[in-house]
């Protein structure tokens, strides 16, 4: 229940102005958009509890690719929210978020698809050697 809090509040935060994300971390997160009839931004939070997180910005996938620094060690929750609008099916917006702990020295891709209404999200890890995985899509635990 508070999972979907959060998302409400990042919802919400759309309509009240966003902070940039600082972005200061070495760029560890590499998120590759394509986007086909949609917006799409990157709302990061840093783990504090079981199910807390607190807000430490935004940053817009204008650009089909952008290299973020998510700092290693720590939990953090990442959310993406698409926002799609039409003439006559006004304004809409899809939020998909997922919890991870970047590791020192590894590197991380997260992909970002929208088109025809269909979204999809994937975050895959690259180990040193180069070797890729897909990390599953996780929650803020029991929430």
């Amino acid at each position: 229940m508070r999972l979907v809090a959060v998302l409400g509040a990042v919802a919400l935060a759309g309509c009240s102005g966003l902070k940039t994300y600082s972005n200061d971390a070495p760029k560890n997160l590499r998120v590759a958009s394509q986007l086909e009839g949609a917006r799409a931004m990157l709302h990061v939070h840093e783990v504090t509890g079981p199910c807390a997180t607190r807000y430490e910005g935004t940053v817009k996938l204008d650009p089909p690719t952008v290299d973020v620094g998510v700092p290693a060690g720590r939990p953090s929750f990442l959310v993406v929210g698409f926002d799609t609008s039409s003439f006559l099916g006004g304004q809409r917006g899809t939020t998909v978020g997922t919890a991870f702990t970047p590791r020192e020295g590894y590197r991380y891709e997260l992909g970002v698809r929208y088109k025809d209404s269909l979204y999809d999200v994937a975050l895959r890890e690259i180990d040193r050697k180069g070797a890729a995985h897909e990390l599953p899509r996780r929650g803020l635990g029991g929430c």
